[in-house]
């Protein structure tokens, strides 16, 4: 096992932010909210402001980091119904971050229902989610390589708020936070009771309905509160044939006969290469959006023990249920001329050779739509105490989260052992699409191939906060704190799936468990009157690939009364993930050239132009962990009580990405690093070369340290507040600029320029700019706001044709109205895509739009009625 030891890092990340009081301000203007005066006054004294970026409590942060905050109310304004739509929207968030999706996939690809966030564009398994700044399991299954919370778990009507940090922060958080971290802060303090009643559609005559129903009841006590949120949601499918898709890429079916391709009838004209295909359209049945139903409750407890002590506990419980779509999978077959299916036309052109018995190839697809169940279930629980030891404040608690999953291919995943026998004995035709085929020999060909996953995480932590020594210009604040966590992670896929017996999907197991324990400190030291540095450490030990140390230094420098500059600069780390490390056996096929001067001809044997070889992948126990650095200089300047502008440079230098690769193990085996047997079982477990003859025949490898990307850019907000006669405005606009995003797949291959463009197999996005501005409106009991979201254009991606070279900027408009009936009641209405505006093509992806940023949703309207009582 590979252990770097506990070597320091130097620094690297600067932290800037828009923070300060946003965090009182971020609370909703409802009195059913929590606000200063809801909260008990016991636990006023007990607990001070923590704020996302910092352990330190008590502690004026104001500008100290890049933080951004979003209330409940800032979400539903503007008309999100889910924690995925919104975070995708993030201009920080604009490359990487996927939610749920209509098409299903194998294990290569997001699992059906699940949503995950990449800030910076740096992967989610970069981006650290917190629930009331403690962290949740991750879900039990990755996104190809990549692990992440399925923030999907999370339900949006039991938020109070979302705090976005956009800086690392391994040194205050550990691993995962190399990007930055969003923290979801739950409701609590809840003095009484309210229901929300939420229904909307689409504006288009295809139903696209979706309801929801919240109920959140405060009881409180002299002593205690507990806070309880129920929350329903349920949402319709939205498919690619309800919307008008202008569809990029038709595939094509064929029939080979004695070495011809043909055309079959049920196309007529509709034909490509030269009359020689069928066109089809694979893209119209896809789904852009599944069906699901949540369920969701968050129970938030707090009892005052007296003596400035008090009990804490929480409790989360989400089920996520639903349904994806895809087109119906490829077959690729091979069947006998004489076979009673054939039909006529066929037969006619297979004798015409005067050998009427020839093999007919079909390359066509199944006559079902594909279609998956899935069921996600994710519990939360903690308990803690926080109280005062003299002149210090303390904070301990345990927690235990758990994600369940399963997937089911309930329609359109076909046993390739079935399929086969249902051909030999004639009973599945596969000719004109396998229409022909009666629907009980279809059903019988099916298999479910379930795949089950589950993840958990228990962890102990504890914390002290107080004044550690007087300076000449101010006391050193302080946290000192500890944590255990114990992680365990298992995907298990069918047995079936894994062998890649069925059609279109693979699948791949994992296994694994680690523990970790970690230390840290964190001073606030101030060094004049205007200037004041956070200075923290954080060291992590883990089970199975050693430790780290991670550094932070952050500047805070009060130029003036209104304005504010900073930096910091810090290392952080990503643990390798339980199912990097614990990953199964993955088979596939995979070449090398043989053609002269190509690196590994040595392997060739006597074949001239390339080798096919059977790869093995499996996880690797010798991982490192991936590491960062990352600087950020900005400022946060009130140029009037009205008016703040905060700006910030960032950059980040992410190395030893994890991920597959071939080629190490081939150069491996060249240089006698790693084994080179005749036979597999004499390879044993090792990442290795069987070569037989001098010619490659089986390849095992798995998970390497091997890959970087580095990127940087600015991040601009600004707020202006206007009061008038005819009520107050708020306006905003907040936006990131990309410099630069490059990645380097092996440290031996060119550095990529992937800004502004599609790129990869996913067609993910990054574009170089992307910013959000509006304003909201107050008067009496009647608010509104106005907003827009631009992405700018793109090159299109690596799979265009047809000469499509961009896709252009897109805008969507969305706005809203709301009025308060009452003080217990009120009503609002919010639009998304006002104008309904269809996102511009692109070439590249067969959808025929970049999916990745942009989508076919169309204007959405949600009504919501609520009462307090």
């Amino acid at each position: 096992m590979l252990s770097r030891g506990m070597c320091m890092k130097y620094q690297a990340v600067n932290k800037l932010s828009k923070l300060g009081l946003a965090i009182t301000l971020a609370v909703s203007g409802q009195a059913f909210a929590q606000s200063s005066t809801d909260t008990n006054a016991a636990e006023q004294q007990i607990e001070k402001i923590e704020v996302t970026g910092s352990r330190l409590k008590g502690v004026d942060m104001e500008g100290a980091n890049p933080l951004q905050v979003f209330s409940r109310d800032d979400l539903t304004r503007r008309g999100y119904d889910s924690i995925s739509s919104f975070l995708r929207d993030l201009p920080q968030a604009s490359a990487g971050t996927f939610n749920e999706i209509g098409g299903t996939s194998g294990n290569e690809g997001a699992p059906a229902g699940s949503a995950g966030v990449s800030l910076r564009g740096l992967g989610s398994s970069s981006t650290l989610i917190l629930v009331n700044g403690r962290r949740v399991a991750v879900d039990s299954f990755s996104n190809g390589a990549d692990t992440f919370v399925n923030v999907n778990a999370i339900p949006m009507s039991a938020i109070e708020r979302v705090e976005v940090l956009t800086d690392g922060a391994s040194s205050v958080y550990g691993s995962d936070a190399i990007a930055g971290v969003i923290n979801f802060i739950l409701r609590k303090d809840v003095e009484g009771h309210e229901v929300s009643v939420m229904y909307g559609d689409d504006t288009s005559s295809h139903d696209f309905s979706r309801k929801n129903l919240t109920y959140v009841g405060g009881f409180a006590t002299t002593n205690s509160n507990t806070t309880v949120v129920i929350d329903y949601f349920d949402r319709n499918a939205l498919f690619n044939k309800d919307r008008d898709v202008e569809v990029t890429f038709k595939s094509n079916t064929r029939v080979t006969i004695d070495g011809v391709d043909n055309p079959e009838p049920w196309c007529g004209n509709d034909t490509s290469n030269g009359n020689t295909r069928c066109r089809y359209d694979y893209v119209i049945q896809r789904a852009i959006q599944p069906e699901t139903k949540n369920f969701g409750t968050t129970i938030n407890h707090y009892y005052d023990l007296g003596d400035n002590k008090e009990f804490f506990a929480e409790a989360m419980y989400q089920r996520n249920t639903g349904f994806t779509y895809d087109a119906p999978a490829g077959l690729d077959i091979t069947v006998p001329g004489n076979a009673a299916f054939v039909p006529a036309w066929a037969r006619e052109l297979n004798a015409a050779d005067g050998n009427p018995d020839n093999n007919i190839r079909l390359r066509t697809r199944f006559p079902e739509r594909r279609s998956q169940s899935f069921e996600a279930e994710a519990y939360r629980a903690l308990a803690g105490l926080r109280g005062e030891l003299g002149n210090w404040g303390y904070e301990t608690a345990v927690s235990y989260g758990k994600s369940e999953n399963e997937i089911r291919h309930v329609s359109g995943y076909f046993s390739r052992a079935k399929v086969r026998e249902a051909v030999n004995n004639g009973s599945f035709n596969p000719f004109n699409l396998g229409r022909d085929t009666p629907q009980d020999v279809i059903t019988g060909m099916r298999d479910e191939a379930p795949r089950v996953g589950d993840s958990s995480v228990f962890s102990a932590d504890f914390s002290l906060n107080g004044e550690l020594f007087e300076m000449p210009a101010g006391t050193v604040q302080s946290v000192f704190g500890g944590e255990y966590r114990r992680e365990k992670i298992s995907d298990t896929p069918s047995p079936l799936a894994a062998a890649d017996g069925i059609y279109s999907l693979g699948a791949s197991d994992a296994a694994a468990s680690r523990d970790q324990f970690a230390l840290y400190s964190e001073l606030n030291v101030p060094l004049t009157e205007q200037l004041d540095a956070i200075v923290a450490l954080r060291y992590d030990s883990y089970s199975d690939f050693g430790s780290d140390i991670n550094p932070k230094l952050s500047l805070r420098y009060r130029a003036t009364d209104s304005l504010i500059l900073r930096a910091s600069a810090s290392t952080g780390f990503r643990a390798p993930s339980l199912s990097q490390i614990g990953a199964g056996k993955s088979l596939g096929f995979n070449y090398i050239s043989c053609l002269p001067g190509q690196p590994f001809q040595s392997f060739c044997g006597t074949q001239p132009v390339e080798v096919g070889y059977d790869e093995e992948r499996v996880g690797n126990k010798e991982l490192d962990a991936e590491k960062s650095r990352a600087l950020n200089i900005g400022m946060s300047w009130n140029l009037t009580d009205n008016l703040q502008l905060t700006a910030d440079y960032w950059r980040y230098r992410h190395t030893d990405i994890v991920d597959y690769d071939s080629i190490t193990t081939l150069r491996g085996c060249l240089s006698g690093a790693a084994p080179v047997t005749s036979t597999e079982a004499a390879l044993g477990d090792a990442f290795g070369c069987v070569v037989v003859n001098n010619e490659l025949v089986f390849l095992r490898t798995g998970f390497y340290n091997i890959g970087s990307q580095e990127t940087d850019g600015i991040d601009v907000n600004l707020n202006y507040r206007l009061d008038t006669g005819f009520g107050s405005f708020k306006f905003y606009a907040a936006g990131t600029k990309t410099f630069n995003y490059k990645r380097q797949l092996t440290p031996d291959s060119p550095k990529e320029d992937l800004l502004g463009r599609l790129s990869g197999a996913n067609e993910i996005a990054r574009p170089d700019l992307v910013a959000d501005f509006g304003t909201d409106w107050r008067h009496g009991d009647w608010s509104a706001s106005l907003s827009a979201h631009y992405i700018s254009s793109l090159g299109d991606g690596d799979f265009r044709f047809g000469g499509n070279e961009t896709v252009k900027a897109w805008t969507t408009l969305s706005g809203s109205l709301s009025y308060d009936i009452s003080d217990a009641q009120s009503v609002s209405l919010a639009v998304r895509n006002l104008t309904d505006k269809a996102p511009p093509y692109a070439s590249s992806p067969t959808d025929g739009y970049a999916s990745a940023v942009h989508d076919w949703v169309g204007r959405l309207w949600t009504l919501r009625y609520t009462i307090r009582f």
